[in-house]
């Protein structure tokens, strides 16, 4: 495909997946990009903000018993692997209190940023982009350059998302004493 081919293709994502949220913050969604309200309500979390490190992009909800289960290996390894990789959880398709639910395992605390995903239920969101279809927790992964290079539909335990922090970035567990 040309270079007009992919600029016509990057107009439809925009025109496609571009959501304004009234006054709050807008919420941006193409194939390379996103900027998501963050959960606490103040300012935006943006895939650009973290170009040059890869970063993990985990969605949970408050309702998802699954994600309750992930989310404290996801802020273990966030915590330990800070250094290496970012890592960002996204609220999404939520009927509950999402920032209570993300208070419950500290995540603030624990990784990059927390952010939500408020066009997931017009199919215009960050979830919906990415291919979820209701099922929870989806986990992408980003490159350096913010270009998506895998999708995980499913929990993962701490030996899952090293494996896949192997993959994708070359990161192993660390060794324990």
């Amino acid at each position: 495909m040309g270079a007009a081919g992919v600029a016509v293709l990057a107009a439809v994502a925009v025109l496609a997946f571009g959501v304004d949220n009234g006054g709050s913050a807008a919420e941006r969604v193409t194939g390379s990009t996103f900027d998501l309200p963050a959960l606490d309500g103040t300012g935006t979390v943006s895939l650009a903000s973290y170009g040059g490190r890869p970063v993990v992009v985990n969605f949970f909800a408050s309702w998802c018993d699954v994600c309750a289960s992930e989310l404290p290996t996801f802020a273990r390894v966030a915590r330990a692997e800070r250094a290496a990789v970012a890592f960002i959880e996204v609220d999404t398709l939520e009927t509950g209190n999402g920032a209570a639910f993300a208070n419950r395992f500290d995540l603030q605390h624990s990784v990059a940023a927390t952010a939500k995903d408020p066009g997931a239920f017009d199919g215009k969101g960050l979830y919906r982009f990415l291919g979820g279809t209701g099922g929870m927790p989806l986990t992408a992964f980003y490159n350096p350059q913010g270009r998506l290079i895998a999708t995980h539909v499913g929990v993962l335990n701490t030996a899952g998302l090293y494996a896949d922090l192997a993959r994708y970035y070359h990161l192993t567990e660390p060794m324990t004493p």
